[in-house]
């Protein structure tokens, strides 16, 4: 069985260093090697990114700042997607200075999961390729683009453009049966909107739900609806909302949110191998890590395989409780951290005293 080697009181970093892939690279073609925005990493020759928007639109321009672009100089342009990081590009700028690219985002590009990472590659010079810098995704309302920039008055994550995260989240809770108020920009008044709530349901999703033209709290820049419960309604646990324009049927990024309640643990308990852990937020993509001191070092035997499966599987009794079995070797003080998807410190149970007990 792997292990990984984390304290738990390291485990703000969760596992985001052991669960999410980078975003550069991916599907795509790809020009060959790698900032408001964010700026990662540095060039010691050839391109080098200085500074990228904050935001970055499909369906418009942006420029990219920096040194040593040349007239052969393509961006490679990866967006975050639940598949992985696919690349729209290379992208031909239609403007190329020694410092500064002009590049228009063509409406072919999908928002994915509202994040992309560039990099600039001198093709005439061969491995030249720039530093990684980082973008929110979002679309040219003038374009016919939604957008959504915030859930329930919180705006997108600083911790959407970490490297190690690299996805638009934020850091709030939608209850269903609550009022949920999205905040965007471009939303089709005209024609309506739908709403996809993806989650841990039955076939990955609840909705579409639709506000058609005329509807009480839509407008160009926001929804304000009582999200479903029930059969018809997300269940708790990890989500993501989307917003797609009736009108031409372009869609936002999906940006990730918790639904129904925040995870935590509470209480952990044991009888026989059993483990029995109380809490909220629980279910069946809900992943553990599971610390435990052997041979004189704190070990997790939890998290995910090099194939992206759990090496521990819980049995989910509900929202608030799950059990799984001890492995083999556990004994004395141990402790147990729950994490939905996307796995970030928000989506993370964290270091609560609630996660600690002793094994026998």
């Amino acid at each position: 069985m792997a292990t990984h080697r984390l304290f738990p009181s390291a485990a703000i970093l969760l596992l985001a260093l052991l669960l999410r892939p980078g975003l550069v690279g991916g599907q795509g073609w790809t020009a060959k090697v790698r900032t408001q925005g964010s700026v990662n990493g540095s060039a010691t020759t050839g391109p080098a990114i200085s500074s990228v928007p904050g935001v970055i639109d499909v369906g418009d321009n942006f420029v990219i700042s920096g040194t040593g672009f040349d007239p052969d100089s393509l961006v490679n342009f990866f967006v975050a997607t639940s598949s992985g990081a696919i690349n729209y590009g290379p992208l031909v700028p239609w403007s190329i200075l020694s410092n500064s690219l002009s590049v228009f985002v063509p409406v072919s590009v999908s928002q994915g999961q509202g994040v992309v990472s560039m990099e600039v590659v001198n093709t005439d010079q061969v491995g030249f390729v720039s530093n990684t810098a980082y973008a929110l995704l979002q679309g040219n309302p003038a374009a016919g683009f939604p957008s959504l920039v915030a859930i329930n008055g919180n705006g997108l994550s600083p911790t959407s453009l970490n490297p190690g995260i690299a996805l638009a989240n934020v850091e709030t809770v939608v209850v269903p049966g609550s009022t949920v108020t999205l905040t965007g920009k471009g939303f089709d008044t005209d024609n309506g909107v739908a709403v996809d709530v993806f989650c841990g349901c039955p076939g990955g999703k609840a909705g579409p739900y639709y506000f058609t033209h005329g509807t009480a709290g839509l407008t160009s820049t926001g929804l304000t609806f009582t999200l479903p419960s029930g059969a018809s309604g997300p269940v708790t646990g990890p989500g993501s909302i989307r917003v797609t324009n009736l009108g031409n049927f372009l869609a936002s990024a999906s940006v990730a949110v918790p639904i129904g309640a925040r995870i935590t643990v509470t209480s952990v308990s044991q009888s026989g191998s059993t483990i029995t852990v109380n809490g909220t937020g629980f279910s069946n993509l809900t992943v553990i890590n599971l610390f435990n001191e052997q041979g004189g070092s704190v070990v997790n035997l939890g998290g995910l395989d090099s194939e992206g499966n759990p090496n521990i599987t819980i049995s989910l009794v509900s929202d608030k409780q799950f059990t799984f079995t001890l492995p083999a070797g556990v004994s004395g003080a141990a402790y147990v951290q729950a994490l939905n998807p996307p796995f970030i410190p928000f989506t993370s149970s964290g270091n609560s005293s609630g996660g600690a007990f002793t094994a026998n």
